[in-house]
């Protein structure tokens, strides 16, 4: 824990003093981080629920880590799709509709994006669906027990879609939220969703005279009037 924070905290420095000038064409990169919430019991059908049974239900089945819990960073490829790797961490106390004790939950995962601004002509609140897959590590406990794995933590593949919304502030500073269905490919990780809300910064475009306009439509970039 003390890790991630201090991972966190260096990242925060690193894009707080970048030359963050207005995830576009004109900024490429974005940076995000913020708290996830793991739902064991909305993703399984086994816990005698369907699929997003008791969805909104965050007081009885969602784990939240109190604390700044994933981290992500996405490339704008053009056309409104961004590739985004993520990592994230929890604990786990709410298998489901059963209380466990403390289960070490770890993700990596990666996504590609689609941002409907374009679509609904819209710039500052902005939706996105993404589709992609990880992996995911879960000590084990009295529900994910596999004997061949050797040690106290079992991970599988999943195969993940979301949805997520952004609310730009500023052109590089946004509060976004999303919510990530993960389906597993093995039998001892349940299917689950994993919420996660927080902060967005994008940055990296060039404006190598200083004048507020980015290079590409800028007629003399090296040149500031």
């Amino acid at each position: 824990m003390k890790n991630l924070s201090r991972l966190l905290f260096t990242l925060v420095l690193v894009v707080s003093f970048s030359n963050v000038n207005a995830q576009d064409q004109d900024n490429p990169w974005a940076i995000s981080f913020g708290v996830n919430a793991v739902d064991f019991f909305s993703g399984e059908e086994s816990f005698d629920a369907g699929v997003f049974d008791e969805y909104f239900n965050a007081t009885d089945h969602w784990n939240i880590l109190p604390s700044l819990s994933t981290i992500s960073v996405s490339k704008y490829l053009g056309e409104n799709f961004s590739l985004q790797a993520a990592g994230s961490i929890n604990k786990i106390e709410k298998y489901g509709d059963v209380s466990v004790s403390d289960l070490n939950y770890y993700a990596l995962d990666g996504n590609v994006r689609y941002s409907l601004s374009s679509v609904l002509n819209t710039k500052r609140l902005v939706p996105h669906v993404g589709v992609g897959g990880g992996y995911t590590w879960i000590e084990e406990g009295p529900f994910n027990t596999n004997s061949a794995s050797g040690n106290n933590n079992v991970g599988a593949g999943t195969l993940n879609g979301s949805l997520g919304l952004t609310y730009w502030f500023t052109d590089n500073v946004g509060l976004y939220v999303e919510s990530k269905y993960k389906h597993a490919f093995e039998d001892y990780l349940t299917t689950h969703f994993q919420h996660s809300a927080g902060f967005t910064v994008r940055f990296g475009g060039k404006d190598t005279d200083g004048d507020g306009i980015y290079d590409k439509n800028d007629a003399c970039p090296k040149y500031s009037v």
